[in-house]
């Protein structure tokens, strides 16, 4: 049997003059996600694992269309710092995955790729996901990664 591959919802890519290891550490602290992403409430820590760590799981709060709180457990699946960080979400109806890319770039500074997948693998799944959440979702990204952006600008290298 073929493993299906994730659908790919949107891809964004940004630039800071922030070392790799700063960027790192605040992407791999998902807490701080609700600093830059619209419509979440809150992340808070479920267990006492460093942020960073494969398995460390998270309870984020999103205020969803007509503001009924949802919430949807984080969990960390793969982590290579200071270049690769993945989560992966409960939320049934997207059943989303949160990758991060990181590199180096040569004029000094780091280059941030962020991915946003569904995992579903059916048919009518991934095309709800393509229909319904993918134009919301590259709407939110947008806004989301140039908060972010200017968030990584402020950190304290």
């Amino acid at each position: 049997m073929r493993k299906i591959k994730p659908l790919l919802l949107t891809r964004l890519t940004a630039h800071t003059h922030q070392p790799i290891d700063s960027v790192f550490t605040f992407i791999a602290n998902h807490e701080n996600y609700k600093r830059w992403y619209p419509g979440v409430v809150s992340v808070t820590s479920v267990d006492d694992m460093p942020h960073g760590v494969v398995g460390k799981t998270y309870c984020e709060t999103l205020q969803m269309p007509g503001g009924r709180l949802q919430n949807i457990q984080i969990v960390t699946i793969a982590s290579t710092p200071p270049h690769r960080f993945v989560t992966q979400g409960d939320f049934a109806p997207l059943l989303p995955q949160m990758t991060f890319e990181l590199s180096s770039s040569e004029g000094g500074g780091t280059d941030v790729m962020w991915m946003f997948h569904s995992r579903h693998t059916s048919p009518v799944r991934r095309l709800v996901a393509r229909l319904i959440f993918r134009p919301i979702l590259r709407r939110q990204a947008t806004h989301a990664m140039a908060t972010l952006t200017r968030l990584l600008e402020q950190i304290a290298a």
